[in-house]
């Protein structure tokens, strides 16, 4: 496979994880030479790519969904903790933290494209000299977008690079689907006017609250309800809070995300603050099973579901995963 990588400016930080090759879910077209965009340049590719190694779960997950197994795989046992859904392939290596990548196990896995994101972009020049590597993000970029909007761009774009444009749009109109029914579930049950928070609690005093533009929070966006917090998010879209900062919001729909430590979780709700709390009071507080907040179009269509289920009081098959 010929490339042409750019190597220009670099961001802060390194990462990026890679497993052992599994076998390709079957034939993919031959490229006539075709040159791909990427946020930090440009590669040209005379075949098409079929064993990829990825920086980040999200990247994981978008190429899962294509259908396609990667060959390199960061933290899999965090993913299975934190992502759950889809379901990472039978077979690969793991090479450690997303932090620490083991290039030596890179090499031996033989990826013919790596992806990754900016927020490990200094890694380019280094990993574009074991395969030509691609940079997609959907964090963590500058940009007001939403982040479910950014998770569908970025299908695309690894959908055309493997040959599976079709592919990525039944994907995105069955994730569309998914959170439309779960929409209309809440809706049911709460009527179209509700305001819901989406956080995760770090301990008894700080939290981790989901800004608008959020994968979570564009999620609610989508489904036709208000986010309660319109605060200053970073640029990964959340906000570092406090209890203070939950009161703020008054009597809204609060979804907090597993897994949450169980001493943790005691101390807090138990606590006379928390109790005080209108959306406590009121019986308001969700607990939503674990889904990646800095995930892709299958995380979304996950956190739709949990969320009516958990809202509702019914199980759809997203509980039992």
């Amino acid at each position: 496979m010929m490339f042409t990588p750019w190597m220009g400016r670099t961001f802060a930080g390194l990462a990026i994880a890679t497993g052992t090759a599994i076998a390709s879910l079957g034939p993919l077209p031959v490229l006539a030479e075709e040159t791909f965009t990427h946020e930090m340049g440009e590669v040209t590719l005379e075949t098409t790519p079929t064993r990829f190694a990825v920086s980040n779960w999200a990247l994981t997950e978008s190429l899962i969904a294509l259908g396609i197994d990667p060959v390199a795989i960061p933290e899999a046992e965090g993913y299975r903790a934190w992502v759950v859904e889809p379901e990472l392939p039978e077979s690969f290596t793991d090479l450690g933290t997303r932090r620490e990548p083991n290039f030596e196990a890179l090499r031996e896995a033989k990826p013919d494209a790596i992806l990754i994101s900016t927020d490990v972009a200094m890694a380019l020049e280094k990993l574009s000299g074991y395969a030509p590597t691609f940079v997609y993000s959907i964090y963590n970029t500058g940009s007001d977008e939403p982040a479910i909007d950014r998770a569908e761009d970025l299908l695309r774009n690894v959908a055309k690079l493997a040959g599976k444009a079709d592919t990525a749009e039944d994907v995105i109109a069955s994730v569309n689907a998914r959170i439309e029914a779960a929409a209309k579930r809440i809706r049911g049950h709460v009527g179209d006017d509700a305001k819901f928070a989406v956080v995760r609690i770090l301990d008894e005093s700080h939290f981790r609250i989901h800004g608008k533009t959020s994968l979570f929070g564009s999620v609610l966006g989508r489904m036709g309800f208000t986010n309660a917090w319109d605060g200053e998010v970073n640029g990964w879209a959340f906000c570092n809070g406090d209890v203070s900062d939950l009161a703020k919001m008054g009597d809204v729909q609060l979804a907090y995300i597993e897994p949450v430590a169980p001493t943790t979780r005691e101390s807090l709700f138990n606590s006379a603050i928390w109790k005080a709390m209108p959306f406590a009071r009121n019986g308001n507080v969700h607990a939503i099973p674990a889904s990646w907040t800095f995930g892709g179009v299958l995380s979304a269509a996950r956190f739709a579901e949990l969320l009516a289920d958990a809202v509702t009081g019914t199980d759809t098959t997203a509980s039992g995963s």
